[in-house]
């Protein structure tokens, strides 16, 4: 077991903030595990909207003087972003469950004529 004044000069210091370069290669890293062979661009773009908005707060939260205030702004602003997500999906479902209900509607007075 080393002591910290046996470690080598050569240890480097534990970033205490991320930058582009880091978000950049975790990005790379992703698409290959997601997108290995690069042929579903819809896949690209999910990665490269989720990765900005990543940085963003990031940046957001490394530049900030009140770190509790701009963790509540990014926390709400996800939030929101889920319920909308949420209630687009109930739209959705709700749309092809009507849609289904008119096509059996549809058939069923089919056979009857």
């Amino acid at each position: 077991m080393t002591t910290p004044e046996e470690k080598p000069a050569t240890d480097p210091q534990p970033k205490q903030e991320l930058h582009q370069e880091d978000l950049n290669q975790i990005q790379d890293i992703a698409k290959k595990i997601l997108n290995p062979n690069n042929d579903n661009p819809t896949m690209n773009e999910y990665i490269l909207s989720t990765f900005a908005y990543i940085g963003t707060a990031l940046m957001k939260m490394q530049t900030t003087n009140d770190r509790q205030a701009t963790a509540k702004e990014i926390a709400d602003d996800l939030t929101q972003k889920f319920e909308t997500w949420v209630q687009n999906r109930e739209a959705e479902k709700k749309k092809q469950e009507e849609a289904a209900q008119q096509t059996i509607t549809d058939a069923a007075a089919e056979k009857k004529e």
